[in-house]
């Protein structure tokens, strides 16, 4: 079993928040993490609500995160980005922010006793894992390794949080929930 973290925007007071006029159910088609892809280039964003540029900011109302050029940087020490994240355009602002895609999916082995914080999230381990991914079925969902965890806290990426969860195989996941009897 190896401990793994849910990546969550803190939601700071005056966090900038976005919207766009493209119908929303458009935009959750698009914005998927495990989608492949991209909005239109036409798409484009305004400010909602807030005045913080900080590293993770929110489509007003709806959730789903955008990051910023410095939260790219540091993802891209541990996996290759070019075909992980595209820009998006925001009127009237200069810094640059990104909406994330195509990310590596993981199964949930407990996803309705986690929702309901019964127990923390499992998911099965996979060979060849990777530093950043997601589960199905999400829209704003973000798994990070301890390692890629550590690195934002490092470099100081703000209005973050994180939440311990797991990674394992089945049958571990089974022995855990044994030994929580």
């Amino acid at each position: 079993m190896r401990t793994v973290f849910d990546l969550f925007n803190d939601f700071k007071r005056s966090q900038l928040e976005i919207t766009t006029d493209v119908p929303y159910h458009l935009l959750r088609d698009n914005l998927v993490p495990y989608n492949g892809e991209k909005l239109p280039e036409d798409v484009t964003f305004k400010v909602a609500t807030g005045k913080m540029f900080y590293d993770i900011i929110r489509l007003y109302e709806c959730g789903q995160y955008f990051f910023s050029q410095k939260f790219i940087d540091v993802l891209s020490q541990f996996i290759d980005m070019s075909e992980k994240c595209y820009p998006i355009h925001i009127w009237g602002v200069e810094e640059k922010y990104y909406a994330i895609y195509n990310l590596e999916v993981y199964q949930c082995l407990n996803d309705e006793k986690a929702s309901y914080d019964e127990e923390p999230y499992f998911y099965e381990e996979k060979e060849d894992m990777t530093p950043l991914f997601t589960v199905p079925d999400s829209l704003w969902c973000y798994i990070v390794t301890e390692e890629l965890k550590n690195a934002l806290i490092k470099n100081k990426i703000s209005n973050i949080y994180f939440k311990e969860s797991f990674l394992c195989t089945k049958e571990e996941y089974k022995q855990w929930k044994k030994s929580q009897k």
